[in-house]
């Protein structure tokens, strides 16, 4: 390949947490120069914290060794990781999970604090927040003359690759996959989540010090009948985190303005929503719905988990999806976040090796060869915990051996991952093809 490629103009649209790996992977080559866009005023990412497990860690390093640098400086609580049925006949009973249970299996950050550390320092001419993008327009039919993104006040700028990284809701899935309303609208899973922070003495108060240690901080995932709930250590042990989870019923649904009916939030009543964690008599858990129920004395706004239908492709010649513009997914592994950091991996790498323009539908597809089955792998893996954590499992419900048996390895995709491998693999297909040249 030459040493000397012209310079490849990369778009990446979204500031979330996949954008800014991206943006911090592509940073290493000199001959690609990248803009990331971001609607909002501001970069942000919400949600509950992220787990990174040490496999994960170790990709992070691979992009930018200075990303382990920013967990740390994030306040990243290196933990454990254990499951216990909250409630049936073995109430209590702890689930062994492999790879996971050992102090420091993995490290647990709240978001927007890592997303911060990650775009520190990184050179204001290339982060463009409250940019609003109006159109993507191809300039010529075959992808090789690049795209034009036109802003909301006019202005425009030329690109060779847009990269798609503005989330489940986010528009640029439309790019790829054309106006197939069941491809690109993001579809209600049946679960909803509701996360919350306090602070730790106030925690401890509710719930007991017996499993938030400072000294010994672990991640706990409580089985419920129909319910889940975990919790866990942020910003240096100072704070802890609560989520709950539930499966669906007839209970009221709140529309998201403007998002043709689709449905965002759960709403209940305190008595509705104490009810569902009524057979979870344990005080930790009653603990954490004290504290929920101390925030939410009206009404108590849950979180819809929605996805994607999977996609047959997360590329044109000249548009990529990463993240959860491509595959969102269920929250119950962490493992959209590990697929993530991945695929940037994976991309940036793909995109380092570019030899010219000519060669940028090569190095996607050779991206969406790679990186598309591990992502449907993962989102039916995380589907089926999902059942597996709210006591819900077919045939499985709240036994714990049955939910030993088949919780135990369920990590070991995310734990057990060749990332050398799946480069190497992404490099041999983009090879493949420009020796074909079929995209010359």
């Amino acid at each position: 390949m030459s040493s000397s490629p012209s310079t490849i103009r990369v778009a990446i649209i979204g500031g979330g947490l996949a954008g800014a790996a991206l943006l911090r992977g592509l940073l290493r080559y000199p001959h690609i120069a990248v803009d990331m866009y971001e609607s909002r005023p501001a970069f942000r990412e919400e949600g509950p914290g992220l787990s990174f497990t040490t496999s994960t860690q170790a990709i992070l390093a691979a992009i930018d060794p200075e990303l382990e640098l920013c967990l740390d400086r994030a306040g990243a609580v290196s933990t454990s990781f254990e499951v216990r049925t909250a409630s049936g006949p073995h109430t209590g009973r702890r689930i062994e999970v492999n790879g996971l249970e050992a102090p420091g299996a993995k490290k647990i950050v709240g978001r927007q604090a890592f997303l911060t550390e990650m775009l520190s320092g990184m050179p204001p001419r290339m982060m463009h927040p409250g940019a609003r993008i109006s159109s993507v327009t191809d300039l010529s039919p075959g992808g090789h003359q690049g795209l034009l993104l036109t802003f909301a006040d006019g202005s425009q700028k030329k690109y060779d690759i847009v990269v798609g990284a503005d989330g489940t809701h986010g528009f640029t899935r439309g790019l790829v996959l054309g106006g197939d309303e069941a491809l690109v609208s993001p579809h209600s899973t049946g679960f909803w989540s509701l996360p919350m922070k306090v602070p730790l003495r106030r925690a401890q108060q509710a719930m007991g010090t017996r499993y938030l240690d400072p000294s010994n901080p672990r991640q706990i995932g409580w089985v419920g009948d129909g319910t889940g709930m975990i919790h866990n250590l942020l910003d240096n042990g100072n704070e802890v985190e609560i989520v709950v989870y539930g499966n669906m019923d007839d209970v009221e649904v709140a529309e998201e303005d403007g998002a043709s009916g689709a449905s965002w939030a759960k709403l209940f009543t305190p008595d509705e929503f104490h009810e569902m964690f009524a057979s979870n008599q344990l005080p930790v858990c009653q603990g954490m719905v004290d504290l929920i129920q101390s925030v939410y004395t009206v009404q108590v706004a849950a979180i819809c988990q929605l996805e994607h239908t999977p996609a047959p492709t997360y590329v044109t010649k000249n548009v990529c999806l990463i993240g959860d513009s491509a595959h969102s997914m269920l929250p119950f592994q962490g493992a959209s976040v590990s697929i993530a950091i991945e695929e940037a991996l994976i991309l940036s790498s793909l995109l380092g090796r570019l030899p010219s323009k000519a060669a940028i539908p090569a190095a996607l597809q050779a991206y969406d060869q790679v990186c598309r089955p591990r992502a449907e792998l993962a989102t039916r893996s995380s589907a089926e915990t999902g059942f597996l954590v709210t006591g819900r499992g077919p045939s499985v419900g709240l036994d714990a051996d049955l939910l030993q048996h088949q919780l135990r390895h369920k990590w070991d995709f995310l734990l057990e991952v060749d990332i050398d491998a799946y480069r190497a693999a992404a490099n041999v297909v983009m090879d493949q093809l420009l020796g074909a040249e079929t995209w010359m």
